[in-house]
């Protein structure tokens, strides 16, 4: 059973644009990735969040961010 946070996120992927997609790239950017704050979902930023999956051994490495990778993101980004 889907949590109902989960439920109503929206995955970004490849190609997506708006706000949501300039959330995911400042915090991103917070935990040390370099990527343009412009809200569109590019191969640098795919090979980010790729990079990022990579480092949590819960998360899936896909290059989506999905509410878990989103969630682990904020996490980590509100440590530093």
């Amino acid at each position: 059973m889907k949590r109902s946070n989960e439920r109503y996120f929206q995955e970004l992927s490849m190609g997506e644009s708006g706000t949501m997609v300039y959330i995911a790239q400042k915090i991103l950017n917070t935990i040390g990735y370099e990527l343009k704050e412009d809200g569109i979902f590019s191969l640098k930023m795919e090979k980010a969040v790729k990079t990022f999956q990579s480092t949590r051994k819960t998360l899936i490495v896909d290059g989506i961010v999905g509410y878990e990778t989103m969630k682990e993101m904020d996490e980590v980004s509100a440590m530093i």
